[in-house]
């Protein structure tokens, strides 16, 4: 612990006054002051202007959104802080202006009096501390080199070009985005884990550093500036949303730009990460970004008696979950991981994933189908949990030795999905987070039959670029968009039904072809995204569609698709 040697006088009189000498005679028999509390303040000083509080990037989100500034924008009471550090027992490691509180380190004995304090609410215990903290100011070091190439094309990217990858972007239609020009470009996306190890000297992060594409926000952990010197974690998810390798790996939103935060402490598990992580959201608010991705959740901890129930899963009990749903608030796009404790005695996703205003990552395999790893939902309110799906079983990531290899876990699914955001966000940068997220829901492959396992299904952002730009349109006659063979996505539109008729290939006398009706489904009722399945029958290889409305005059609307 740090301590100055020199404290500020003050005068304290009456009850306050004695409980002040009861500090200080507790100051020579403190002994573990790697302790960490949190610490609610009862009120603050609202008497600031918007440019005293906000940066000019966080202000202009905010005009984007038309957000107005609430009580949780103005900082915490610089006189509580003052009155804090005045006590060699306690360092305040920092404030939390969006729930009015600060986190300090001290010990249990010391800090059991400061309940007596008129300004402070409320005192909760969250974990031990690393020792030896360096305590570095905030210097957002963005690392630079000089390449004689340094062109990060997307709009002719080839299979041979994704590399491993390809599979991955394929599967949520991601690809189609990268062709059309929006691959993250001009999106700012925080990364939120537990270190970065070697991020600045592998080949996938070369090009980001010769694009001002890569910036270090701070280490919450160990108060310092140094990212890329411990945990592969953070490495493995960066890479798999914004990896540029030409021909070996092409990350799913590669030109975003993006600023790593590690908030994690991979030697423990203790509340003070949730907290971590609530004030890096806090500074990437400050910076202007628009995404948040975030492959952490928490449910139990080092000290079980401060463990969550599923009860609690409600999106406004944890201190990060709060937190998260603080965030998308302020204009920012928050996902986060499902979990990976689909078969373990907890089952269900964690926290922050709770939120209803978070999306909520799971994984599946390369066929679709759930990993069993994969958490469950729904959250403590019912609200579907996970919201969408991705690659996690075998997914292609880097190694901090530049390789890359097939790893498992929602921590996968889930910078492959914030990656297709990003495209998504470029394409369509007035939407807003809840849109966003709606937009993604809507059009996942199985919209029209959500569960606790898949959500809403797998995350396709082709057909969510195609179906928001059908929006725009502002029609109602449905438009059927046939983008792989054996799939065909309808936009019902005001369409009040539709019939299905299923057909196989023929021959007669072996030159003559015809098509034979192979089955018929009538009067479905269509969803506004409609994924037409068709029979298991592998034969079948064309489907023709009648839609039904009588109020928009297409009382009968034909076409015929073939699914070869």
């Amino acid at each position: 612990m740090e301590s100055n040697t020199q404290k500020p006088s003050f005068r304290a009189t009456g009850r306050i006054g004695l409980i002040l000498c009861q500090f200080f005679t507790y100051l020579g028999f403190s002994q573990n002051l790697n302790q960490a509390f949190y610490i609610q303040f009862t009120d603050k000083d609202t008497s600031y202007h918007i440019h005293e509080l906000l940066s000019q990037k966080a202000i202009e989100r905010r005009d984007k959104y038309n957000i107005s500034l609430n009580y949780n924008d103005y900082p915490v009471k610089t006189e509580y802080l003052k009155r804090l550090n005045q006590f060699d027992s306690i360092t305040v490691r920092f404030a939390l202006k969006w729930s009015n509180g600060v986190v300090i380190e001290s010990s249990k004995t010391f800090v059991e009096l400061l309940d007596s304090l008129p300004f402070i609410s409320q005192i909760n215990y969250v974990g031990s501390l690393n020792p030896n903290s360096k305590r570095e100011p905030v210097n957002f070091h963005q690392p630079i080199l000089k390449l004689k190439v340094s062109s990060m094309e997307t709009l002719g990217l080839t299979e041979k070009d994704y590399g491993k990858s390809f599979q991955q972007n394929q599967q949520i239609g991601v690809i189609d985005l990268h062709k059309k020009g929006f691959n993250g470009n001009n999106i700012h996306v925080a990364v939120f884990d537990a270190g970065f190890k070697n991020i600045t000297k592998i080949p996938g992060f070369i090009k980001h550093q010769a694009n001002y594409k890569l910036m270090f926000g701070y280490d919450l952990v160990n108060l310092d500036n140094t990212l890329s010197d411990f945990d592969t974690h953070g490495t493995a998810c960066a890479s798999a949303l914004g990896a540029y390798d030409k021909g070996k790996f092409i990350g799913s939103g590669p030109l975003a730009k993006l600023t790593l935060f590690k908030t994690e402490n991979g030697k423990s598990e203790y509340p003070i990460e949730e907290l971590n992580w609530c004030k890096a959201a806090e500074i990437a608010d400050s910076l202007g970004v628009d995404i948040i991705t975030s492959s952490l959740g928490y449910n139990q901890f080092d000290d079980s008696k401060m463990n969550y129930n599923h009860s609690q899963l409600d999106g406004k009990t944890s201190y990060i979950s709060i937190g998260a749903k603080t965030a998308v608030s302020k204009g920012i796009i928050v996902l986060n991981s499902a979990g990976n404790q689909g078969d373990s005695k907890w089952q269900k996703i964690g926290f922050p994933g709770d939120a209803e205003e978070v999306l909520t990552v799971g994984a599946i395999n390369k066929n679709g189908k759930p990993a069993r790893f994969s958490s469950r939902g729904n959250n403590a309110n019912q609200s579907i949990k996970p919201d969408v799906v991705a690659l996690g079983v075998r997914a292609t990531v880097s190694s901090p030795s530049g390789f890359y290899y097939q790893g498992n876990g929602t921590s996968f699914s889930t910078p492959i999905v914030a990656g297709g955001v990003a495209c998504l966000l470029q394409a369509f940068p007035e939407l807003s987070p809840k849109e966003i997220n709606d937009l993604i829901r809507q059009t996942a492959n199985q919209n029209d039959s959500p569960d606790s396992i898949k959500g809403y299904g797998i995350a396709r952002f082709d057909v969510a670029y195609e179906y928001q730009n059908y929006l725009n349109l502002k029609t109602t006659k449905p438009y059927i968009l046939s983008s792989n063979p054996k799939e065909i996505v309808i936009f019902g539109g005001s369409s009040e039904s539709m019939d299905l008729f299923y057909y196989k290939s023929r021959t007669f006398l072996g030159f003559w072809k015809y098509l034979k009706k192979a089955n018929t489904l009538k009067g479905l009722t269509p969803t506004d995204v409609y994924y037409v399945r068709t029979p298991l029958d592998e034969s079948i290889d064309s489907v023709r569609i009648k839609f039904y409305n009588k109020e928009e005059k297409f009382h009968q609307i034909e076409k015929r698709y073939n699914l070869n």
